[in-house]
C-alpha cells in the first residue's frame, strides 16, 4: 500500500496528519510526503515525525506541481510501485479517524476486482461529508461528483491517464480543482463493476484551513472544473494485465 501525502504551508495541521498514520494497525505502507514548496515550518516538523522511520519518504520539490503534478511524480514512473499497488491519498491538512483505517481498505482491496474505491469522510467539525457511491454512466462527467474523501486506486489506472490531461493548457498541472482531473478517467476506465463504495467513515477533511481551494479562490475552481468536465471521457478498460 502507498499513501501519498501532498504538503503545503501545513504546519499547524501535518503533526495530527501523520500521527494518524503511524498510529495505524496496518503497518505495511510506504508512504510519500511531496512537499510543494511551503514557506512555513512545515518541513522542519515532518522531517522531526518521521526520523528513523523508513516507512516515510520525504519529497522536497523544486518547483510548484499543485496536487496532480505531486501524485504524478511519485506514481507514474517509479518501478518501486507494482501496477497493482493501491494508492491511498491523504492530504497533508487532513487526518486518518482511527487505526484501523488502512485495515479496512485493505480489506476491500483483498478483492482483486476491485480497482478504484472512495468514501465516506467527516469535517473536522463533526460534520457529515458528502461522500456518496458514484453511479458511473456515460454521462459520469455531467452528473454530480460524489467520489470524495476517502480516494484510492491502483496503480495502473494513474498510469493509463494521459499526462497532458493533468495540465491545463500551458502545460501547467491544474491549480485546483486536480482531483475531477484524474478521478473522471479513473472512474471511467474502471467502470461501475471494478469501482467499490466504503460505508465506513475512513478520513477527516480539514474544513479549518484557510488555504483549502474552495477558499482561496472559489471562481477559479469553478472554471477549472468546468474545462475538465468538457474533455474527452475515457473508454472502459476490459483487463489490465
Amino acid at each position: 500500500m502507498i499513501i501519498i501525502t501532498t504538503l503545503y504551508n501545513a504546519e499547524d495541521y501535518v503533526e495530527k496528519c501523520i500521527s494518524s498514520l503511524m498510529g495505524q494497525n496496518y503497518k505495511g505502507f510506504t508512504c510519500y510526503i511531496t512537499d510543494d514548496i511551503s514557506t512555513d515550518g512545515s518541513v522542519d516538523k515532518v522531517k522531526n515525525m518521521i526520523n528513523g522511520d523508513d516507512r516515510f519518504i520525504l519529497i522536497e520539490n523544486k518547483e510548484k506541481l499543485y496536487q496532480p503534478g505531486n501524485y504524478d511524480q511519485v506514481i507514474r514512473y517509479n518501478d518501486k510501485i507494482s501496477d497493482d499497488e493501491v494508492i491511498v491519498e491523504v492530504d497533508g491538512d487532513d487526518w486518518l479517524p482511527d487505526s484501523k483505517t488502512l485495515s479496512r481498505i485493505a480489506e476491500v482491496y483483498s478483492d482483486p476486482e476491485v480497482w478504484i474505491a472512495n468514501g465516506s469522510f467527516r469535517y473536522s467539525n463533526g460534520n457529515p461529508g458528502f461522500s456518496s457511491e458514484q453511479i458511473i454512466t456515460p454521462n459520469l462527467r455531467k452528473s454530480r461528483f460524489t467520489a470524495s474523501h476517502i480516494r484510492t486506486w491502483r496503480t495502473f489506472l494513474w498510469r493509463n491517464i494521459k499526462q497532458d490531461d493533468l495540465k491545463d493548457e500551458n502545460g501547467v498541472y491544474w491549480k485546483v480543482t486536480g482531483d475531477l482531473s484524474f478521478m473522471y478517467p479513473m472512474l471511467e476506465m474502471a467502470g461501475q463493476e471494478h469501482y467499490k463504495f466504503m460505508d465506513d467513515i475512513n478520513y477527516i477533511y480539514n474544513e479549518e484551513n484557510p488555504l483549502n481551494d474552495h477558499k482561496v479562490d472559489l471562481a477559479l475552481v469553478n472554471d477549472i472544473a468546468i474545462k475538465i468536465r468538457n474533455m474527452t471521457p475515457y473508454k472502459k478498460i476490459q483487463s489490465w494485465k
